[in-house]
């Protein structure tokens, strides 16, 4: 989750620069007859809309190639980790193109040297989709390609298994083997083996591999770190668990090995002596990192010493204390902080993406349309992102049945995640709000579990 939440914080500069993603925000069309630009097509893909292969059915898109090209090449997800890549998506808009072998051999030529990302990732899930369609040259150029990296190598390599079941996974684990003895860097292990274990079996999978490295020291040696990682996390967890009703002076020698979950979660179960000492050890902090555990513990309970000190480290942004500090103070009720959401928004401050749930606990009349103007006119796609989320818990907690389906509208026409999107989808079915229209572009969707929400409906696609 750290990671994640360090990579959100660049994201932005995937779909372009702020004042360009506000004017293309401005031009999407509400119907499928409007012709669109470039950049409206390309906006499309970026929030992966079946909008954009609609569109594709009734009108010709070929003066998009470089564009469509490009969203082939690179995975457009917001948040791969949790939505996945694009691949089946594009290959979806592929079979609307004329001439789509252009674009598997441009993916095919990209395979060798792809790197350790989400981009490789989605190249490779592309050509296993090819070959899982019984094209073998995707298959050869996957296994001759394959060269693993710290970050993405078994997510990679899960394509391998899918592909090949058990010949497919002994020759990822052999690749990943191999990196293990090359590079100091932390490898990250666990959800190739998992998902075999799912697929193959349990006691399958754990034979197979102890056979193959008793004659293979590269699977060995997957299969000893693998093993070995698992039994660390194991003893970490056994460790958090011991520690959760502990007392925080037997909490703050560990402060920093605590990871911020487990942080917030002790916070919760805190006594309120506790929580006054937690909050005594963040007064005296000595640097950012103490701050930040400290700040964890009051994400979800009531800071209980003036809140000026809080106030004083909104805009510390080293170690993300800033973004720790405004958490904590969206448990309060109090005039100053009603007044610094207003303040983040104004000064276009780092973490203004927080103001919306600073206003759920100092609400008034009129916040609901501040909130929803503080969404529709941002333009960093982090910022909007954490708007979007906030904003349905403001309409919960606050209901406005005048206002929540415009809102809702908006939240499905601009969030940039996807995984969010189902969400609002979700929202605007429970209220009899998704019209048809968008009921038909939900069944394109680049999120599967979107286009299963709206299954059971059958809208005629507009013909062109």
């Amino acid at each position: 989750m750290d990671a994640r939440a360090a990579k959100w914080e660049s994201r932005s500069a995937c779909a372009g620069t702020g004042g360009v993603i506000r004017w293309l925000y401005s031009f999407v069309p509400t119907g499928y007859d409007a012709v669109m630009d470039e950049d409206q097509f390309r906006l499309l893909l970026r929030l992966g809309h079946g909008r954009a292969i609609l569109y594709a059915r009734g009108h010709d898109i070929q003066g998009f190639r470089n564009l469509i090209l490009d969203a082939c090449l690179h995975c457009y997800g917001y948040d791969p980790q949790i939505e996945g890549t694009r691949a089946s998506y594009m290959l979806e808009l592929l079979d609307l193109v004329p001439g789509k072998e252009f674009y598997y051999e441009a993916v095919l030529n990209a395979l060798p040297g792809s790197g350790d990302d989400w981009d490789a990732a989605q190249r490779f899930h592309f050509a296993a989709s090819l070959a899982l369609d019984g094209n073998e040259r995707p298959k050869q150029v996957m296994y001759e390609s394959y060269n693993p990296g710290p970050k993405m190598g078994e997510a990679i390599a899960i394509e391998f298994l899918q592909m090949d079941g058990l010949k497919g996974l002994l020759f990822a684990i052999e690749k990943i083997g191999a990196l293990l003895t090359a590079t100091t860097e932390k490898v990250d292990l666990g959800w190739l083996l998992s998902m075999a274990r799912e697929s193959l079996g349990e006691q399958e999978t754990r034979e197979a591999l102890r056979k193959a490295g008793a004659e293979n020291p590269r699977i060995e040696v997957y299969r000893l770190a693998e093993e070995a990682s698992r039994n660390r996390s194991d003893e970490r967890l056994s460790k958090s668990g011991e520690m959760i009703n502990a007392t925080y002076e037997q909490l703050k020698p560990k402060l920093l090995e605590m990871s911020f979950t487990w942080l917030t979660s002790w916070g919760e179960r805190a006594s309120d002596a506790d929580l006054d000492w937690a909050a005594r050890g963040l007064a005296a902090a000595q640097n950012p990192k103490e701050q930040y555990a400290h700040l964890r513990i009051f994400a979800r309970r009531l800071f209980p010493l003036d809140i000026q000190l809080l106030l004083n480290l909104v805009d510390v942004e080293q170690d993300r204390v800033g973004l720790a500090a405004l958490k904590a103070l969206a448990q309060i009720t109090r005039p100053e902080v009603r007044q610094l959401a207003f303040r983040l928004v104004e000064m276009r401050a780092k973490w203004r993406g927080q103001a919306i749930e600073l206003l759920a606990r100092n609400f008034r009349l009129g916040d609901h349309a501040i909130a929803l103007r503080w969404f529709e006119g941002e333009a960093d796609l982090d910022t909007k992102h954490s708007f979007g989320m906030y904003l349905t818990d403001l309409w919960e907690r606050y209901p406005d049945e005048e206002t929540e389906a415009p809102m809702l509208h908006a939240l499905y026409e601009q969030g940039p995640c996807s995984f969010c999107r189902e969400k609002t989808v979700r929202q605007l079915i429970e209220r009899g709000a998704l019209t048809e229209e968008l009921r038909l572009e939900c069944s394109y969707d680049a999120n599967g579990d979107i286009r299963d929400l709206v299954k059971g409906s059958s809208p005629t696609a507009p013909q062109g």
